[in-house]
C-alpha cells in the first residue's frame, strides 16, 4: 500500500491585522508531526503556498526548516518535551513534496532544495525543465508534482488580445501542461494509479471571503475534466476544503488555520489517501483549533459583557482574537476608550472593531454595512474606484480596456521573484 498525506497552504508569515501567527502555525506543525508519526505515510504533499509571501520573516523560515529537520530525524514535535522524542527515526521520516504557489518565491524555495533532497524532501516551485523531473514513483502510485503555472508558463502573451482570448489561452496552456505530464506518467505507470497535483483556481470551487485571485482575476480557472486520467488531485490556493463539483478525485486540502475573520467558521482538515492493488480509498482528519477567531456584535451598552462571554478558559496558551461589531458604534465617539476598558482584564485579544452606520444614518443612507478598509480591497477593486474618479465608466470600452491593462501588469508583478524585481528597479 501507497499511503499520501494531503495539505496545503500553509502560509507561514502569515500576519492577522498587526499580529504574526507564528504561534498557532507551530501548534499546527506539532500536531502534524505526532498525526505523521501515526500514519506513517509514504509521501507527504504540501500543495503550494508554503510562505505567505515571497520574502518570508526569519521566524517563519526557522519554522519550515525546523519542521523539515525534525520529520527527517524522526524526533517528533517542534516544541520540548514531545511524546516523539527518541522515536526511531524510520518510525516518522517519509518523503515529503513541496510545491510553488502563487505567494511563493520559486528563488527562496529552491534555494536549499539540493540540501533538503538528502532529508527525502523534494521541492518543486516552478515547472521543472525536464518534465520526468516532476514524477515521482512508489509501489502502487506514480505522483506528478505539478506546482502553480504562471502565465508566463503557459502562453505567449501577444498583442491586441481581448480578455476572452487571454482568459482562453490561459485554461488551454494550463490543460495541455497536465496532458503532457499524464501521457508522460502512464509510460511509467505499468498499472499504477496516477496522482496529480495543482495550485490553481478550478471552476465550481468554493472560495473563502477576502483569497487573493491568481492570474488575471481567477480567468485562468480551469474545469475539472481538466485531470482526467488522474486518480487524484491534490490541490492548494482555496482555503476552503472541499471536493469539486461532486467529484472526490479532485480535491482542495484547505489552510490548516483560519487566516483570516472570514474563515473562523471553516471546519480544516489534512486528507489521507491509500493506494493499494489499484484502488484509492481516503478521508479527512480534522484539524484542532489552536487559537480561537471570534466574531462578536454588541451594543456599546452590551460589549463588556458580551467580551466576557467569549473570553479564553483559565490556563488556554492561545487566547482568542476578536473581530468586534458595536452596532451603534457610531453615536458613541469614545468608543475605542470603551472597548480597551472593557476587554483590558479579560483572555482574549480584540483585534478589530466595526461601527456600522446608526439606524437613523441608514434610513438616510439605505447602507448599514462599515465602510471597507483598504486592507479589505484588491488591487483591481482600488483601479476600479480610481476609474470612477477619473470619471471612467468601468464598463465602458476605455474603462475595460484600461483594467485589462492593469490586470496583466499586476499579473506580471506578482509572478516576479523579488530578486527579478529589484533587477529590473535597478535598470
Amino acid at each position: 500500500m501507497t499511503r499520501i498525506i494531503h495539505t496545503a497552504d500553509w502560509h507561514l508569515g502569515a500576519r492577522l491585522i498587526d499580529c504574526d501567527r507564528h504561534d498557532e502555525h507551530r501548534a499546527f506543525l506539532d500536531w502534524f508531526l505526532i498525526q505523521l508519526a501515526e500514519l506513517r505515510p509514504d509521501l507527504v504533499i504540501v500543495a503550494g503556498d508554503i510562505f505567505d509571501g515571497a520574502t518570508p520573516p526569519q521566524e517563519a523560515l526557522k519554522l519550515y526548516y525546523s519542521f523539515l529537520g525534525r520529520l527527517a530525524a524522526g524526533t517528533g514535535a517542534l516544541s520540548q518535551p514531545s511524546p516523539l522524542d527518541g522515536m526511531d527515526a524510520t518510525k516518522t521520516r517519509c518523503r515529503t513534496l513541496i510545491l510553488g504557489g502563487n505567494h511563493d518565491s520559486p528563488a527562496t524555495l529552491h534555494a536549499p532544495r539540493d540540501v533538503l533532497r538528502a532529508l527525502d524532501v523534494r521541492v518543486i516551485a516552478s515547472p521543472p525543465d525536464d518534465p520526468a523531473d516532476g514524477l515521482l514513483e512508489f509501489a502502487d502510485a506514480v505522483v506528478c508534482a505539478v506546482p502553480y503555472l504562471r502565465e508566463r508558463d503557459v502562453r505567449t502573451a501577444a498583442p491586441g488580445q481581448s480578455a476572452d482570448e487571454v482568459a482562453a489561452a490561459i485554461r488551454t496552456g494550463v490543460g495541455r501542461y497536465y496532458r503532457q505530464v499524464h501521457d508522460l506518467a502512464r509510460t511509467k505507470a505499468a498499472g499504477r494509479l496516477l496522482v496529480a497535483t495543482g495550485h490553481l483556481t478550478v471552476v465550481g470551487s468554493d472560495k473563502s471571503p477576502g483569497e487573493r485571485p491568481i492570474h488575471i482575476g481567477n480567468l485562468g480557472a480551469v474545469e475539472v475534466a481538466c485531470f482526467a486520467g488522474f486518480a487524484y488531485t491534490a490541490l492548494g490556493h482555496i482555503h476552503r476544503p472541499q471536493r469539486i463539483n461532486g467529484d472526490d478525485r479532485v480535491r482542495y486540502a484547505g489552510s490548516p488555520i483560519p487566516l483570516s475573520f472570514a474563515e473562523v467558521d471553516l471546519a480544516k482538515e489534512i486528507r489521507v489517501i491509500d493506494i493499494a492493488a489499484g484502488q484509492l480509498a481516503q478521508r479527512a482528519i480534522s484539524i484542532p483549533v489552536f487559537r480561537p477567531l471570534k466574531r462578536i456584535s454588541a451594543t456599546a451598552a452590551t460589549l463588556a459583557t458580551e467580551l466576557a462571554r467569549h473570553q479564553g478558559a483559565p490556563g488556554d496558551s492561545l487566547l482568542p482574537w476578536v473581530e468586534l461589531t458595536v452596532t451603534d458604534g457610531r453615536s458613541h465617539p469614545d468608543l475605542d476608550r470603551q472597548v480597551h476598558e472593557a476587554a483590558a482584564d479579560l483572555r482574549l485579544r480584540v483585534l478589530k472593531v466595526l461601527a456600522p452606520a446608526s439606524l437613523s444614518d441608514s434610513a438616510t443612507t439605505g447602507n448599514t454595512a462599515p465602510p471597507p478598509s483598504l486592507n479589505d480591497l484588491r488591487p483591481e477593486d482600488v483601479f476600479t474606484e480610481r476609474l470612477r474618479r477619473e470619471q471612467i465608466d468601468p464598463d465602458s470600452t476605455d474603462g475595460q480596456t484600461l483594467a485589462l491593462t492593469f490586470a496583466e501588469l499586476l499579473s506580471g508583478m506578482q509572478d516576479m521573484d523579488p530578486a527579478e524585481k529589484t533587477q529590473e528597479v535597478d535598470t
